[in-house]
This record gives structure tokens, sequence and C-alpha cells, in this order.
């Protein structure tokens, strides 16, 4: 594995330093800071999902899903306030 020297301000070391847990290097810190603030991203979330959607076995499983998602989709009703 091949490694690459960055240089950072005192103040981002210092909160990277904060950051870092006992047991991790820097590199695991920053990976796992990186990971965190990706995770809000509807990619993500897709990644996250993707166990969940390659365990379907079959395509009446698939279409339950499906039917359930659309249910649930058509009966939500979203309020939105008007300007005051």
């Amino acid at each position: 594995m091949s490694t690459k020297t960055i240089a950072v301000e005192s103040s981002v070391y210092e909160r990277l330093a904060r950051e870092k847990r006992p047991s991790e290097s820097f590199t695991k810190t920053i990976n796992r800071l990186i990971q965190t603030a990706n995770s809000g991203t509807c990619a993500s979330a897709v990644a996250a999902a993707a166990p969940i959607w390659q365990a379907i076995g079959n395509e009446a499983d698939a279409g339950r899903m499906e039917q359930i998602l659309r249910h649930n989709r058509s009966s939500t009703d979203w309020e939105v306030e008007s300007p005051t």
C-alpha cells in the first residue's frame, strides 16, 4: 500500500487529533470521518440498502415490496406551510 504526505494547518491537525480514537491511525480516522460525512447522501442510502435488495429472493417478494412502497408513498400527506 502506498502512502502520501499531506500538509494541514495546525488547527486542522488539532481537530483531527481530537476526533482520533485511541486505537485508530490518522488514516483510519480520516476514512471514518469521510464515510460519516457522506452518509447523508442518496448514494450512501442506496449503497446501505443494497444488501437488503440483494436478499430479495424472487419476483413475488420484490413485487410485494414494491406494492408496499407505492402505498406508503401515496398515503403520505405533506404539510406545507405558507409564507407569512
